[in-house]
Order: structure tokens, then sequence, then C-alpha cells
């Protein structure tokens, strides 16, 4: 028997020998597909239940167009999310919030569709400790972001980086995180985190993981924009919010970076310091596209190394069918949060147009003054709209139109500000919103240049959930007036005498008493600390909540009115 099987050896050696010899051992090619979904905002099914219609896209879409990828053999399919997907519409916020199970509904769907990787998002941060850390504890996949970094132990609160192999190929994907954050959520939410520039560091962990992993392909996951100068920021000045191109030209190593945050469908290839390709991958927003990057991986004998070459695309999900295995399995998460959203809170007596929050005051606005208002004891009010193309309408109003009127989660704070820097703050805005003259429109919006006046879209030059008006007070706008000198404060609501000089108690949203929009820092000139200091404090419950509890408390029927207490005068003279 020992003489057989030695026997039985010598030719399988031999056969080893010359296939090494011949060079038949050579790795076999390998054709990669590495998808990207982003900025999800809660779009999961395919029906909008608060705009009651088919969306353009869906996950159960997404789900369909992964599981028919993954079922081509010769494809290998690596599946990430690139964060913002724990907010943004009522089934991820009754996921949050509202339902009881142990098991965060958003976290079995990603298990089940097979992610293999995410990175964290500005807006899950948003959702608070409870939620985003149990929702990490469910997943089985690691959630990324390198640099938000644990304030007691300096290293990484979220995994930093990955690998995944596939068919012998080794990849590393990187995660990276907005750092702006403590620009626009109260401290609470991320206690206990702080966060470090994008580029330094993607050089720290670019370096440990050629040296550690030595991946054959590095992907850049990062949950940040491609314009480094939105807002008007110095590209060079650290903590960049939307950095992500400036991580791919600066950080060499990186062979694809997929981003997010901007809701911007982008793709391009660039070629970074270190004169090489990298390509970059923008899905968009609400699940409407999928990012899909092409990796053709063939071994180049002479070299002993991969020759990569890449190609990529964006996928449009709109004439996808969705997955009904998907749908299936989570249908009593979609049933429970129609049956929430349903419910009345009150009753419309007329109609309500966000549009007209464009103008003037309005209606729309102005229950979010009164509200903010009533509830916190301020004397004065800062809002914007969170649309401009909503209708409440006349009769029932429900938790779907709550979503309609107040788009995004908040909390409500209270801050002290003197008469001088309200004035400040409004004429901050007023350059955001009014331009000096008509426009082609025949209008005083400050337009984008590519605004096409025979549309009816309105393409604002800049976002219009900056366009704050005040309530508590009374005042003009003049539009063509110098800058600086635009609104005229006449007096408090009532009628009594607005000091310059007094402090007064101001009602704003936490973006905004955070920094967020420039209103505070830019406008009025605080510091970050000079912001703190003067905050008085924020609720814990959501203000959309609080708002949809006042509005429930109303007289019914509640009617919507303008108070009416601002105007756009014409002429300076």
């Amino acid at each position: 028997m020992k003489q057989k099987i030695i026997k039985s050896k010598i030719p399988l050696l031999l056969l080893f020998a010359i296939l090494t010899f011949t060079g038949y051992s050579q790795k076999k090619d390998i054709n990669l597909v590495i998808l990207e979904t982003t900025d999800v905002h809660g779009s999961f099914f395919p029906y909008d239940l608060v705009r009651k219609r088919v969306p353009y896209g869906s996950m159960s879409q997404v789900s369909t167009y992964v599981s028919d990828l993954r079922r081509t053999d010769s494809l290998d399919v690596i599946l990430l999310d690139n964060g913002d997907i724990l907010q943004g519409t009522p089934v991820v916020y009754y996921a949050d919030y509202i339902q009881k199970d142990s098991v965060n509904p958003v976290a079995a769907m990603l298990n089940f569709m097979k992610y293999d990787a995410e990175t964290a998002g500005n807006h899950d941060i948003e959702a608070g400790h409870q939620v985003y850390d149990n929702y990490r504890k469910q997943l089985n996949f690691p959630l990324l972001g390198a640099n938000a970094i644990d304030s007691v132990t300096g290293q990484s609160y979220f995994q930093p980086y990955t690998t995944i192999e596939r068919g012998g190929i080794k990849i590393a994907v990187l995660g990276l995180i907005t750092p702006s954050i403590p620009d626009w959520l109260p401290e609470y939410l991320w206690s206990g985190i702080y966060f470090d520039d994008m580029i330094v560091t993607a050089r720290k962990w670019v370096n440990i993981i050629r040296e550690k992993e030595k991946p054959d392909l590095l992907v850049g996951l990062f949950h940040s924009g491609l314009d480094a100068g939105y807002g008007g920021a110095d590209p060079n000045t650290p903590l960049n919010e939307n950095a992500s191109m400036l991580v791919a030209d600066r950080v060499p190593g990186f062979d694809i970076v997929f981003c997010g945050h901007d809701h911007k469908k982008k793709l391009l290839v660039i070629q970074n310091a270190d004169s090489k390709q990298v390509m970059i991958i923008n899905a968009g927003a609400h699940a409407q596209f999928v990012g899909r990057a092409d990796i053709k991986m063939h071994w180049d004998i002479a070299t002993k190394s991969w020759h990569k070459k890449l190609s990529g695309a964006i996928v449009p999900m709109k004439d996808v069918k969705p997955d009904s295995l998907f749908l299936k399995k989570f249908d009593y998460w979609f049933e429970d949060t129609k049956k929430y959203v349903s419910e009345d809170i009150t009753i419309l007596a007329s109609d309500v147009k966000a549009e007209d929050a464009l103008y003037g005051p309005s209606a729309f606005v102005d229950m979010i003054h009164e509200a903010q208002m009533e509830i916190s004891g301020a004397e004065i009010s800062f809002a914007a709209p969170f649309s401009i193309s909503a209708v409440l309408k006349k009769g029932p109003f429900t938790r779907a139109d709550l979503f309609n009127l107040y788009k995004y989660e908040n909390f409500l704070c209270t801050m002290k500000l003197k008469g001088s820097e309200i004035k400040k703050y409004l004429e901050y805005s007023t350059d955001l919103w009014f331009d000096t003259c008509l426009n082609a429109r025949g209008n005083r919006l400050l337009l984008s240049s590519k605004d096409n006046k025979e549309s009816s879209y309105i393409k604002l030059k800049n976002p219009y959930y900056n366009f704050d008006s005040g309530a508590g007070i009374r005042y003009i706008i003049t539009p063509d007036a110098e800058r600086g000198s635009r609104v005229k404060i006449i007096s408090m609501a009532d009628g009594s005498p607005f000091d310059p000089d007094k402090m007064y108690s101001v009602a704003l949203n936490s973006y905004r008493a955070n920094g967020g929009g420039g209103h505070l820092t830019d406008g009025v000139g605080l510091t970050k600390a000079e912001i703190k200091s003067r905050t008085v404090g924020c609720t814990k419950e959501d203000f959309r909540s609080l708002l949809g509890e006042w509005l429930a408390n109303q007289k019914r029927p509640y009617q919507p009115m303008s108070l009416g207490l601002w105007s756009v005068k014409a002429d300076k003279r």
C-alpha cells in the first residue's frame, strides 16, 4: 500500500512542474463589478407615501438590478452604500423612531441585499447615537468612517476600512465622511466623536492599507461631494466639506473613488498627483441611479502583477421592476408606515402653496414661525421653506402632509442675538435670496445663470432652504439698495420699538443654530465658540413631531395665514 501511494504522487508533482514551467498556472482573468448606492434618504419602496406617486427609483428596484447581475457567471459583484440612508421619508422615520422592534428594518434590508460595506453619512449621524449605534450592530457588513474619531480612544469610531476578496483579487475599501457635521448638528448627536480632515486621514490610511493589506484594488467610499469650493469654501482650508475630488487628486493610490453627499450624479476620470488615473463616480440620490464600475483584471506574467482596465456607468433604475421577494419580505414595514402617515393631525381651512414663500410672507413658512415662537417662548423666529413645490390641500392634514411642510429632521433651538445681529442675519439671507434688479422672469429672485425662463421650473442661484425670513418683528427689504442696507427693521410685531443694542431670544432650527448656511458665521460674524455660548438650549424631540403636536392643538379647522410682517419694496427711492 505504501509503495502505491508514493507512485501516485510522482506524476502529480511532475504535472505541477510542467504547468508552472509552461505558464499554464497563470492567474485567471477576473471581471469585477462594483456598485454604489448613495444618499438613498429612505427611498426603499416603489411608492412615495408623501407625494402619493411612483418615484423614479427605489431600493426595491436596486435589489432586482443587483440580483440579476449576481446571476451572471462571468461577473464578481461588490455592493457598497455611501451613507445618508437613515433619513428622508416617513418609511425610514418610522423605522428609526416609531416602530418598537429591536431590529432596524433598514439594517435588515441591506443585509437582505447582501451589501459588502457602507460609509456613514451626516444624516445618519443626525438620527442620534441610539439609532446609528444600534443600526451598526445589526449590519452583517462594516459601517465605515475613518475620519470620525472616538474622543476617548483616539481611534476611528467606525471601522476605517475593509478588505473584500473576489476570485483571488483583494479589494480594499476606505470610508470617509464629510467633517462638517459639527457645523450642522447639535453636539449630543455626535457626542464622543470628532471629525478629522479627509485628506490627512486618507494619506494615513492609504499607507497603512498598502503596507498591511497589499490590495490589488483600492477604492474610496466617501460621503462627501466633489465641489471643494461649494458655498465659497477655500479648497486649501482644512476640514473641507466636499473633499472627495481633493482626496482623489492629492492622495495617490486610489483606483476608484465613489462619492456622494451633494446628490449630483457624476462620472469622470482624472489624473492624480502621481500621474495615475482615478475613476470618480457619484450615483446621485434617492436610489434613482446606481453607480457602476467595471474592472477587468488581467494577470501579466512578465511583470507578475494585475493589469487593470476600468470603465464606469451611472445606471438609471426608473425602468427596473421592483424585486418581488424584497417587497414580500418588507411589506410589513411599508404597511405599518402607511397606516402611521395616514393619521389625521388637523383640518386645513384652505390650500397652502410652498412657492408663495419665495416672493414674500407666506402661510407655508409662517405656520412654522408661529409654532417655533409658541413652543420656545422666543421673541423672534427665523425659518426658511424646505420645499417650493409642495401644496397642502384644504381638508384633512395627515402625518404625510407634515413631511411636505417640514421635510428635514431638525431640533428647535433658542439663542441670544443682539438687535444689530438680527439685522445682519436678515441682510445675509436677503443677499442669498433677492437680486438687485428684475430678472428675466420679471421678479427679484436671484436666479442661476442656467435658468430657462421658458421652463416652469425655477433655477435659483442659492438653495431656498437658506432663505430665512423673520417673525416677531416688522421689516422691509429693498433689493436694489446697497448691500448691508437692504433690510430696515421697523418695530417688533406688536408695534413696540426694536432696539439694535438689546439682546433678544431667537428661535431657529438646529441646523442653523450650529452654523449651517453661514447665517450666524458669515452673516452675523459669530465664531463657533460664540454660537455655542449664545445657545440657550435645543429640544430633545425633533421639531417635526413638535410641529405636528402644535397643529393638532390648534382650533379646527385650522386657517393657515400669512402674518404679513415683512415686505419687498420695489424701489429704494
